[in-house]
Protein backbone atom coordinates (compact mmCIF):
# COMPACT_ATOMS: atom_id res chain seq x y z
CA UNK A 1 0.00 0.00 0.00
CA UNK A 2 1.57 3.60 -0.92
CA UNK A 3 2.36 5.39 1.85
CA UNK A 4 -0.57 8.25 2.96
CA UNK A 5 1.32 10.83 3.77
CA UNK A 6 -0.66 14.10 1.71
CA UNK A 7 1.55 15.96 -1.41
CA UNK A 8 1.75 19.91 -0.54
CA UNK A 9 -1.64 21.51 -0.14
CA UNK A 10 -1.44 25.14 -0.19
CA UNK A 11 -3.86 25.98 -2.98
CA UNK A 12 -5.37 28.81 -0.73
CA UNK A 13 -3.77 31.94 -2.59
CA UNK A 14 -4.72 30.86 -6.23
CA UNK A 15 -7.43 31.66 -8.70
CA UNK A 16 -9.81 28.50 -8.82
CA UNK A 17 -8.89 27.99 -12.39
CA UNK A 18 -5.48 28.08 -10.67
CA UNK A 19 -6.27 25.75 -7.99
CA UNK A 20 -8.03 23.46 -10.04
CA UNK A 21 -5.08 23.12 -12.37
CA UNK A 22 -3.13 22.33 -8.87
CA UNK A 23 -5.49 19.90 -7.98
CA UNK A 24 -5.29 17.93 -10.94
CA UNK A 25 -1.69 17.76 -10.97
CA UNK A 26 -2.04 16.84 -7.81
CA UNK A 27 -3.66 13.55 -8.57
CA UNK A 28 -1.41 12.73 -11.54
CA UNK A 29 1.18 12.53 -9.62
CA UNK A 30 -0.18 10.56 -7.14
CA UNK A 31 -1.54 8.48 -9.13
CA UNK A 32 1.70 7.89 -11.10
CA UNK A 33 3.29 6.74 -7.98
CA UNK A 34 -0.06 4.35 -6.76
CA UNK A 35 -0.05 2.83 -10.36
CA UNK A 36 3.60 1.84 -10.19
CA UNK A 37 3.38 0.70 -7.18
CA UNK A 38 0.47 -1.34 -7.29
CA UNK A 39 -0.26 -2.04 -10.88
CA UNK A 40 -3.73 -0.75 -12.43
CA UNK A 41 -6.04 -3.89 -11.42
CA UNK A 42 -4.92 -3.63 -7.61
CA UNK A 43 -4.64 0.51 -7.55
CA UNK A 44 -7.13 1.91 -5.69
CA UNK A 45 -8.58 5.10 -5.97
CA UNK A 46 -8.83 5.93 -2.30
CA UNK A 47 -5.04 5.52 -1.99
CA UNK A 48 -4.55 7.73 -4.63
CA UNK A 49 -6.92 10.70 -3.06
CA UNK A 50 -5.19 9.55 0.38
CA UNK A 51 -2.26 10.60 -1.06
CA UNK A 52 -3.07 13.73 -3.33
CA UNK A 53 -5.44 15.27 -0.97
CA UNK A 54 -9.50 16.11 -2.33
CA UNK A 55 -12.50 13.77 -2.45
CA UNK A 56 -13.45 11.03 -5.11
CA UNK A 57 -15.88 13.10 -6.39
CA UNK A 58 -13.32 15.37 -7.72
CA UNK A 59 -11.02 12.98 -9.22
CA UNK A 60 -14.20 11.29 -11.14
CA UNK A 61 -14.88 14.99 -12.48
CA UNK A 62 -11.77 15.29 -13.53
CA UNK A 63 -10.83 12.33 -14.90
CA UNK A 64 -14.51 9.92 -15.42
CA UNK A 65 -12.50 6.78 -14.01
CA UNK A 66 -9.73 4.65 -13.04
CA UNK A 67 -8.83 4.48 -17.32
CA UNK A 68 -9.10 8.04 -17.51
CA UNK A 69 -6.79 8.66 -14.75
CA UNK A 70 -4.35 6.51 -16.66
CA UNK A 71 -4.88 8.28 -19.82
CA UNK A 72 -3.98 11.43 -18.14
CA UNK A 73 -0.73 9.57 -16.25
CA UNK A 74 0.61 7.98 -19.22
CA UNK A 75 0.11 11.92 -21.49
CA UNK A 76 1.65 13.83 -18.26
CA UNK A 77 4.69 11.41 -18.65
CA UNK A 78 4.60 11.68 -22.53
CA UNK A 79 4.88 15.46 -22.68
CA UNK A 80 7.82 15.80 -20.11
CA UNK A 81 9.59 13.38 -21.71
CA UNK A 82 8.84 14.38 -25.46
CA UNK A 83 8.35 17.97 -25.22
CA UNK A 84 11.86 18.92 -24.19
CA UNK A 85 12.88 18.27 -27.81
CA UNK A 86 12.39 21.54 -30.24
CA UNK A 87 12.16 20.13 -33.57
CA UNK A 88 12.05 23.48 -34.82
CA UNK A 89 15.08 24.42 -33.78
CA UNK A 90 16.32 20.97 -34.83
CA UNK A 91 16.10 22.07 -38.60
CA UNK A 92 19.01 24.58 -38.19
CA UNK A 93 21.25 21.70 -37.33
CA UNK A 94 22.83 19.01 -39.74
CA UNK A 95 20.85 15.87 -39.54
CA UNK A 96 23.67 13.92 -37.65
CA UNK A 97 23.78 17.09 -34.66
CA UNK A 98 19.77 16.65 -34.81
CA UNK A 99 19.60 13.04 -34.60
CA UNK A 100 22.38 13.43 -31.38
CA UNK A 101 19.82 15.72 -29.62
CA UNK A 102 17.30 13.54 -30.46
CA UNK A 103 19.09 10.04 -29.73
CA UNK A 104 20.36 11.56 -26.43
CA UNK A 105 16.95 12.68 -25.01
CA UNK A 106 15.42 9.31 -26.06
CA UNK A 107 18.00 7.49 -24.57
CA UNK A 108 17.76 9.05 -21.35
CA UNK A 109 14.35 8.14 -21.55
CA UNK A 110 14.82 4.41 -22.28
CA UNK A 111 16.77 4.14 -18.94
CA UNK A 112 14.38 6.11 -16.70
CA UNK A 113 13.79 4.29 -13.59
CA UNK A 114 10.28 5.93 -13.35
CA UNK A 115 9.77 4.98 -17.20
CA UNK A 116 11.03 1.37 -16.96
CA UNK A 117 8.66 1.19 -14.04
CA UNK A 118 6.11 2.18 -16.21
CA UNK A 119 6.76 0.17 -18.89
CA UNK A 120 7.02 -3.23 -16.35
CA UNK A 121 3.44 -1.80 -15.30
CA UNK A 122 2.16 -2.23 -18.89
CA UNK A 123 3.39 -5.59 -19.45
CA UNK A 124 1.88 -6.64 -15.93
CA UNK A 125 -1.25 -5.39 -17.24
CA UNK A 126 -1.59 -5.55 -21.15
CA UNK A 127 -3.26 -9.05 -21.38
CA UNK A 128 -5.73 -8.16 -19.21
CA UNK A 129 -6.39 -5.20 -20.30
CA UNK A 130 -5.62 -4.22 -23.60
CA UNK A 131 -7.20 -0.41 -23.36
CA UNK A 132 -3.82 0.16 -21.60
CA UNK A 133 -1.57 -0.96 -24.32
CA UNK A 134 -3.34 0.87 -26.44
CA UNK A 135 -3.15 4.66 -24.49
CA UNK A 136 0.46 3.51 -23.80
CA UNK A 137 0.67 2.63 -27.69
CA UNK A 138 -0.83 5.64 -29.11
CA UNK A 139 0.46 8.52 -26.57
CA UNK A 140 4.18 7.65 -26.04
CA UNK A 141 5.71 5.09 -28.81
CA UNK A 142 4.15 6.10 -31.48
CA UNK A 143 3.39 9.67 -30.74
CA UNK A 144 7.45 9.91 -30.59
CA UNK A 145 7.96 7.79 -33.59
CA UNK A 146 5.58 9.96 -35.56
CA UNK A 147 7.19 13.27 -34.29
CA UNK A 148 10.74 11.92 -35.52
CA UNK A 149 9.26 10.56 -38.82
CA UNK A 150 8.00 14.30 -39.42
CA UNK A 151 11.59 15.69 -39.39
CA UNK A 152 13.26 13.04 -41.04
CA UNK A 153 10.09 13.80 -43.86
CA UNK A 154 11.40 17.63 -43.59
CA UNK A 155 15.46 16.67 -44.34
CA UNK A 156 13.82 14.43 -47.01
CA UNK A 157 12.53 17.35 -48.78
CA UNK A 158 15.55 19.02 -48.44
CA UNK A 159 17.62 16.16 -50.12
CA UNK A 160 19.62 16.00 -47.36
CA UNK A 161 18.03 12.36 -46.45
CA UNK A 162 17.32 9.78 -48.94
CA UNK A 163 14.44 7.88 -47.15
CA UNK A 164 11.41 6.02 -48.95
CA UNK A 165 9.37 5.48 -45.46
CA UNK A 166 9.79 7.85 -42.60
CA UNK A 167 8.06 6.19 -39.91
CA UNK A 168 9.59 2.78 -40.52
CA UNK A 169 12.92 4.73 -40.36
CA UNK A 170 12.24 6.30 -37.42
CA UNK A 171 11.02 2.91 -35.95
CA UNK A 172 14.49 1.88 -36.93
CA UNK A 173 16.74 4.38 -35.17
CA UNK A 174 14.83 4.40 -32.01
CA UNK A 175 15.48 0.73 -31.96
CA UNK A 176 18.64 1.10 -32.05
CA UNK A 177 18.42 3.28 -28.86
CA UNK A 178 17.08 0.86 -26.90
CA UNK A 179 19.32 -2.40 -26.97
CA UNK A 180 20.19 -4.00 -24.25
CA UNK A 181 19.93 -0.89 -21.56
CA UNK A 182 15.86 -1.04 -22.57
CA UNK A 183 15.84 -4.39 -21.46
CA UNK A 184 18.18 -3.76 -17.71
CA UNK A 185 15.63 -1.27 -17.05
CA UNK A 186 12.35 -3.07 -17.77
CA UNK A 187 13.70 -5.46 -14.92
CA UNK A 188 14.07 -2.77 -12.64
CA UNK A 189 18.05 -2.10 -12.93
CA UNK A 190 19.19 1.15 -12.65
CA UNK A 191 21.11 2.20 -15.41
CA UNK A 192 24.00 4.79 -14.46
CA UNK A 193 25.94 5.28 -17.41
CA UNK A 194 28.48 8.29 -17.75
CA UNK A 195 27.76 10.81 -19.57
CA UNK A 196 30.23 10.19 -22.32
CA UNK A 197 29.21 6.31 -22.36
CA UNK A 198 26.04 7.75 -23.05
CA UNK A 199 27.11 9.71 -26.26
CA UNK A 200 29.47 6.95 -27.50
CA UNK A 201 26.12 4.68 -27.78
CA UNK A 202 23.67 7.18 -29.31
CA UNK A 203 26.74 8.30 -31.89
CA UNK A 204 27.30 4.72 -32.92
CA UNK A 205 23.21 4.69 -33.58
CA UNK A 206 23.20 8.18 -35.49
CA UNK A 207 26.31 7.16 -37.59
CA UNK A 208 24.42 3.12 -38.07
CA UNK A 209 21.26 5.22 -39.53
CA UNK A 210 23.41 7.57 -41.59
CA UNK A 211 24.76 5.29 -42.94
CA UNK A 212 22.17 3.92 -44.52
CA UNK A 213 19.47 7.03 -44.92
CA UNK A 214 21.97 10.11 -46.13
CA UNK A 215 21.93 11.20 -49.71
CA UNK A 216 24.95 10.50 -51.45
Amino acid sequence: MPPKTPLANNTTEYAPRERGLIRRDKIIQAATRVFVQSGFESASLQDIVALAGGSLATLYRLFGNKEGLFYAVIERKSDQLLGEIDYGDLQHKTPKDALQVIGMRFFSMVISPEVGAIHRLLIGEAVRTPKLREIFLTLATERAIRNLADYLQTQVDKQTLDIQDCFIAASHFMGALKGNYHIRCMLGEVVNLPLEEQEKFVTAAVDMFLGGYARR
